[in-house]
């Protein structure tokens, strides 16, 4: 007979492709997640998965299985949700990722109110600019930022936002402000290594790229965004990355309107099996409060 715990990893191998990465999500050892597998294949006498050196693939009875075991799970999580009626407790681990801003600016002042409501849930937070693979670095969930790729993960839109090229006071008044995009090419920049190429908008409303005149190169969005309060140079940033400091006019936005497609949403991304994790759910809700209040003017 197999178990509840037992389809969860299943669900988990099937959607990471793998027993190790699988087992990651599920917080257990590979071992483990291996006997759940085979304990699961022989109690159903069916072969769930194609088994080579590289990668596990569903059979057909497999995939079949996937579907209405998803469905399921999905459905027995708001059982559990209903019946508890907001009380139910959860535990375990949740691991997400995002960037530094997002983390520090967003998160971190409203977590311990969810800390509070949720003692036993363990957070770990990979907090990094660069593009994270939610199933080959083990984690359940993800904030990220601007256009989203097409993929298998679900998305929930937590709210608008915009890049901006932004300035402190101080560099203006040593540098002047540009008037064109074109100039602004010349002028000292701060970035973040990929931003050095950066797409315009000419007065055609066509797209131009070209390469800004970095003096600075910087590792990560908070240190970005130090950097440019400091008057190292202009940079981008997200406009909900800096609106206390747009407010307190400890930086002032450059060329409005002179970015190709500058908006940049934010949104909360999961894998679908996520749907029958209440301790994921339970925290994509924590993560669309922490951004329900604040209203961007764009």
């Amino acid at each position: 007979m197999y178990s509840i715990d037992d389809l969860k990893t299943f669900v988990a191998i099937a959607q990471a492709q793998g027993v190790t990465a699988g087992a990651r999500r599920m917080s257990i050892s590979p071992a483990t997640a291996s006997h759940r597998l085979s304990k699961l294949e022989a109690a159903l006498k069916l072969t769930l998965f194609h088994r080579n050196s590289r990668m596990l693939m569903l059979t057909d009875e497999g995939q079949i299985f996937l579907e209405r075991t998803e469905v399921i799970l999905a459905d027995l999580a708001q059982a559990e949700r209903d019946a508890g009626s907001g009380s139910a407790k959860f535990s375990g681990v949740i691991r997400s990722t995002m960037s530094p801003w997002i983390l520090s600016r967003f998160i971190l002042p409203r977590l311990p109110a969810f800390q509070r409501a949720h003692p036993e849930l363990r957070m770990e937070f990979l907090a990094v600019d660069r593009f994270v693979s939610l199933s080959a670095e083990g984690q359940d969930c993800a904030i990220r930022v601007g256009e989203l790729s097409d993929s298998a993960l679900l998305a929930r839109k937590l709210t608008d936002n915009d890049r901006i090229i932004c300035a402190a006071p101080s560099f203006l008044s040593q540098h002047g402000s540009p008037d064109t995009w074109q100039e602004a090419l010349d002028f000292p920049w701060v970035c973040l290594p990929w931003q050095t190429r950066m797409s315009f908008v000419d007065p055609k409303g066509k797209r131009q790229d070209a390469t800004v005149r970095s003096n600075v190169l910087v590792s990560n969005s908070d240190t970005l965004t130090d950097a440019v309060c400091q008057g190292v140079g202009m940079a981008i940033k997200s406009r909900l990355a800096v609106m206390d400091e747009l407010e307190r006019h400890e930086l002032v936005e450059v060329l409005p309107g002179s970015l190709w497609k500058p908006s940049a949403p934010i949104w909360f991304v999961y894998p679908p099996e996520a749907r029958s994790a209440s301790k994921t759910d339970v925290f994509g809700q924590f993560i669309s409060t922490c951004f329900g209040s604040r209203e961007v003017t764009v």
